[in-house]
């Protein structure tokens, strides 16, 4: 037992000399942790607040009031002043999604209980967001109505949430993108340093070893995970201090985001053990992060996309893990199974990982 623990401690030390020798790729792991973050804020970005003229004809107050309607409209288009004819050149030129033009004597007609035709002119080469627009617009009009008390309004919603705090769409793709980062970061190291131990010729030697032959690669493995776990809790804080999104509850983040690098690191040495070369097993992982991330309520709720995607995605360690972490930074609960056995799914996935790295890494060295 002692000569096993110490093989286990002289692969950890070895492992740390090696990554002491390759700052470059520890540099690397902290660097591609933010990046992950950089690229789902960007697709935040982009996926919400069309860009959107606002050609004013009118010059009212009830023209203002109805801006303030639409200015409301949550998330659905940032709205810009022009006027009418650089509107119509910047939806040409492909720069705007949609102009909204409120015509000459609007405020009149409103005033007189007159119908008035609002022209909405869309650019539908992404229906993604003209359906945003094109959604939006009835929103708000049926609220300046409301707000104005114009007869002919029948229905007035009265919203009940569910939570009682919005959560913005970045706020929710950065936390989620914490289990990316647990994927690829702790997976690329792992991998590498067990492909490293074949391509070295080093993992024949291990099988003549008087202890047992795994003990020096698992060693090496706590190494990568240690190294894999600071970087995601560097990134973690870049999220409370740059994003703003502090914790509710800390140690489940914690809690969630270790479970998380045993997991990924055991895919990482299994992935290792099967290819045996670096350069592989880095393009694999990566290859196999977005459509684990993305079919795992990364995105939003998971539950909201229909059966077939909702039952594909219990297949996934990250579906629990962004369901813990959710709940852990936002206080939201986004899937149905209770927050409790979504971290026991965790815990079940890392039971698991670590029996499939062992037998696989069992096999490839020792059989």
């Amino acid at each position: 037992m002692k000569a096993a623990a110490a093989a286990v401690w002289a692969g950890a030390r070895a492992e740390a000399v090696q990554l002491r020798r390759s700052p470059l790729l520890v540099m690397l792991a902290v660097i591609q942790a933010v990046t992950f973050l950089v690229l789902v804020s960007l697709f935040g970005l982009t996926g919400s607040r069309a860009p959107t003229a606002l050609v004013d004809l009118d010059g009212s107050d009830i023209a203002a009031r109805f801006v303030g309607s639409l200015s409301a409209a949550h998330h659905s288009f940032a709205l810009q002043r022009m006027d009418a004819r650089t509107a119509d050149a910047e939806l040409h030129r492909g720069s705007l999604v949609a102009v909204i033009t409120i015509p000459r004597g609007f405020g009149d007609a409103v005033r007189r209980g007159d119908t008035v035709p609002v022209p909405v002119a869309v650019d539908n080469v992404d229906a993604d967001l003209t359906d945003d627009v094109q959604r939006a617009v009835p929103t708000a009009i049926a609220a300046f109505a409301r707000d104005l008390g114009l007869p002919g309004i029948r229905l007035h919603p009265a919203e009940l949430d569910l939570v009682g705090h919005d959560t913005d769409f970045i706020p929710y793709l950065v936390i989620s993108a914490l289990a990316l980062d647990a994927l690829v970061v702790a997976g690329v190291l792992a991998a590498i340093s067990v492909a490293r131990e074949f391509e070295g010729g080093t993992a024949r030697v291990l099988a003549l070893s008087p202890v047992h032959p795994l003990a020096p690669i698992a060693g090496r493995v706590v190494t990568t995970g240690a190294v894999s776990l600071v970087a995601l809790l560097l990134t973690w804080v870049l999220v409370v201090v740059g994003y703003r999104v502090p914790p509710v509850n800390p140690v489940e983040i914690l809690a969630g985001l270790a479970a998380c690098v045993v997991i990924f690191s055991c895919v990482g040495v299994a992935v290792g053990a099967l290819i045996r070369r670096t350069l592989p097993v880095t393009a694999l992982i990566f290859g196999i992060a977005l459509p684990l991330y993305i079919d795992s309520g990364a995105l939003e709720p998971e539950r909201f996309d229909g059966n077939l995607i909702w039952g594909l995605a219990h297949t996934s360690p990250v579906y629990y893990a962004v369901g813990v972490l959710e709940d852990a930074a936002h206080g939201l609960r986004v899937t149905p199974e209770p927050v409790w056995l979504d971290m026991l799914a965790l815990f079940g996935w890392a039971a698991l990982a670590v029996a499939v790295a062992w037998n696989v890494l069992r096999r490839r060295i020792v059989a």
